[in-house]
């Protein structure tokens, strides 16, 4: 993003993209921060099980490239973990195993 150790000016976090972007199970696509603060608003915390609301504070709260890329692993980290990630269109999943 080449910006100094911390941001000059508050970003719009709309033109802040994320790439490649992920496709939701529900139709839906992440392809901007804003995108990912707005799914994070929608799905109600559950303290003690999901840690929403700490990603939700790093997207927000993200002054440097690195804060940014971290607050992003760990959105990532949490669609994985609750499951909400599709593959990308065109892409099929290997079979699962039989065994």
């Amino acid at each position: 993003m080449g910006r100094g150790p911390s941001f000059e000016r508050m970003l719009n976090p709309a033109e802040l993209l994320i790439e490649p972007e992920l496709y939701l199970r529900d139709g839906r696509s992440v392809r901007s921060i804003a995108d990912a603060i707005r799914l994070l608003r929608e799905h109600e915390g559950r303290p003690g099980v999901d840690n929403r609301d700490e990603v939700l504070h790093l997207l927000e709260r993200a002054e440097t490239d690195s804060e940014l890329q971290r607050a992003a692993e760990a959105f990532l980290a949490w669609t994985k973990d609750l499951d909400l990630l599709a593959p990308a269109p065109g892409v099929e999943l290997p079979p699962k195993s039989l065994h």
